[in-house]
């Protein structure tokens, strides 16, 4: 049970990293080789010890693609406004 309510407890950027990478059908140790991070550090993510860096959110994004880049990029400090602002500006 103690397990269980662990789990519940979890940050919301935990569950959806760990929802990825299960989505992506990869392992920690490949997921972790994809953001050039440890295994051991994805699975801190997941159980929710420690929180990624900007730079892997914003790797993380790139690996969710449509399906939640924007949930990761946030958690970075980016935006969308931040985004048309510089796509208007090119």
């Amino acid at each position: 049970m103690r397990a269980a309510a662990t789990k519940l407890a979890r940050p919301e950027w935990a569950v959806r990293i760990e929802k990825l990478r299960d989505r992506l059908h990869l392992s920690q140790t490949e997921f972790a080789s994809k953001l050039d991070v440890s295994a051991m550090a994805v699975s801190r993510w997941e159980r929710g010890i420690n929180e990624p860096p900007a730079n892997c959110y914003i790797a993380l994004g790139k690996l969710a693609a449509q399906d939640g880049c924007w949930f990761f990029w946030e958690r970075a400090g980016i935006t969308k406004q931040d985004v048309r602002r510089m796509l208007n500006h090119s």
